[in-house]
This record gives structure tokens, sequence and C-alpha cells, in this order.
């Protein structure tokens, strides 16, 4: 009796041995499982947008908005202009450098910086972007001005910090480019890109000395 009940106890066994060997893979497993999951999660905060220098808050709720200089339109009805490539443009006609582009982003947003983008190889003249808002009776405020020096080539200029809020209500948002009294193409227009905190994502030192 004794050795049939030893027979049964290792037939169990045996018939076990599969479940804890699968259990076992299973342990073992999960330390890889977790340390690709953090390797995912790193690389995420690594290829978060770059922010400018000097700014304040957190890199990862920083925003931009892009916009190419092929998407602006003369403010002049009788402007000429044409296009550079690479989604640049040019006057071609003189007294009509200026172009503007209405620009929307979140209600509450926090603007914080532009940055123009250009072509200049002219010694007379250099691109200027203004980022200005209207009043809509007669007024208007050009909260900060970038201006793109001679570079022999493409180039980009970044504006001063600027801690603006985005209230399309009581005032609509344009972005201005005054590309100077050449037409033969040698200052031309790339584009601009605008970075920003949207409403919900403000870095708490923003409000550390109050809302003034």
């Amino acid at each position: 009796m004794t050795t049939l009940k030893t027979t049964a106890s290792r037939s169990r066994i045996l018939k076990r041995l599969p479940l804890l060997s699968l259990a076992s893979a299973l342990f073992l497993a999960t330390p890889c499982a977790m340390a690709q999951s953090e390797a995912a999660s790193g690389s995420s905060v690594a290829d978060a947008p770059e922010v400018p220098e000097g700014t304040t808050g957190s890199p990862v709720t920083f925003r931009y908005l892009r916009l190419a200089g092929s998407t602006f339109h003369p403010v002049s009805t009788s402007g000429t202009y044409g296009y550079s490539g690479y989604g640049c443009i040019h006057p071609t006609a003189p007294g009509t450098p200026i172009f503007h582009h209405k620009l929307l982003l979140p209600e509450g947003s926090l603007v914080k910086y532009v940055r123009l983008y250009f072509r200049n190889t002219s010694a007379a003249n250099a691109p200027l972007a203004f980022f200005t808002t209207y009043d809509t009776i007669g007024g208007y405020n050009e909260h900060v001005v970038v201006s793109g020096n001679n570079v022999g080539g493409y180039g980009s200029a970044l504006s001063a910090e600027m801690n603006y809020f985005v209230d399309h209500y009581a005032e609509p948002i344009n972005i201005a480019v005054n590309l100077g009294s050449v037409s033969d193409g040698s200052v031309q227009f790339c584009g601009v890109r605008v970075a920003y905190y949207e409403a919900g994502s403000l870095p708490p030192e923003i409000f550390k000395d109050g809302f003034e």
C-alpha cells in the first residue's frame, strides 16, 4: 500500500512540472518587461520638444505652432511675390514687402517666443517679424519684433521672451513680416515658429507673482 501511494504522488508531481515551469518563466520575464516599459517611457521624455534657452517651466508641456512663409499673403491686394522654394517667398515688385497671417492658438495659452526663419544675402535689408494684436477700433500693439540679419544664406532668429495670454475675444493676433525694399529674391521669408504653453499645462512658476 505504501508503494502505491508513493507512485501516485510521483505521478501528480510529474503532471505539475509543466505548470511550475511556466510559472517560473513568467516570473523571470516580468522584470524584463518592466525594464522595457521603463526604457520606453524614458525615450518619450528624451524626445520632448526643445525649449528655447532661458525659458521657464517644464519642456514636456511646451508646444509649437509653425507657419511656412508660403502660407502668408501680401497686405496689399496689388502686392506680388514669388515662391523661392522650401516654403520661402519673396516680393517681386517694389513697395510690396509686407506679408501677414492670422495666428490661431488655444484660448488662454501663454505665448513665450517667436522664431523667424529666413534667407538673407542682402547687405542693406533684414527681414522683420512682428507679433501684433488689434483692438478692432483702430489700435494695435506690437508685442515683440524679431530681426533676421544677413547670414549669407538660410538662418533663424529668436525673439525676446514674451508673457502674452491669448484672448481672441478681446484682440485678434496677427504675424506680420516686412522684407524691406528689395525685390530680387535676396531677402526671403521662410516661416515662423511660435512657442507657447497651453492653458491647461502652465508651469506653476508663471503665477508665483500673481496675475499682474
